[in-house]
């Protein structure tokens, strides 16, 4: 009777020490879990943080060419008296009115200088294909030209 309740007891303390042994193992996969998914919001959060600077700087280079722009003191909106010149002169704005011609001129300005130019000549075409580091055979093929013609274009290049 006392070996059928020890080999009770012993087979009960097998039984608990597996399930612990599941359990720990299930505890470990939820902390990789959790780590894993710290990552991912750590690399969200500075992917976020990256956008927001970069349309930060596109905001202030926007204001900037727009301040380097000449905009009027005053602007009258319609139904508005027109000021004497002393109440013009003494009268500031809280914010300065700018209209869409100039924000939108001012903003292509910007836009146009970090866009590349398309080429549109034989030429241009040539050395734009040539930069990107195709060969004069290609260029010649690509364009249906005559490889000795690129290689003018090429050699006469400034």
């Amino acid at each position: 009777m006392i070996t059928t309740f020890l080999i009770i007891l012993f087979l009960m303390q097998v039984l608990s020490f597996y399930f612990i042994a599941l359990l720990n193992a299930k505890i470990s996969r939820f902390d990789n879990m959790e780590q894993k998914q710290q990552q991912v919001l750590i690399d969200i959060e500075n992917s976020f943080s990256a956008y927001i600077a970069e349309i930060t700087d596109e905001n202030n280079r926007l204001i900037q060419e727009l301040k380097n722009t000449e905009v009027p003191k005053t602007v009258l909106l319609k139904n508005q008296v027109k000021p004497s010149e002393k109440e013009a002169e003494a009268f500031e704005p809280p914010f300065s009115f700018v209209s869409k011609q100039i924000a939108a001129s001012s903003y292509l300005k910007t836009a146009q200088s970090t866009t590349k130019k398309v080429p549109e000549t034989v030429r241009e075409k040539v050395i734009f294909h040539f930069e990107e580091g195709k060969t004069s055979d290609e260029i010649a093929k690509m364009l249906q030209i005559g490889k000795t013609e690129v290689e003018l274009f090429l050699k006469f290049n400034d």
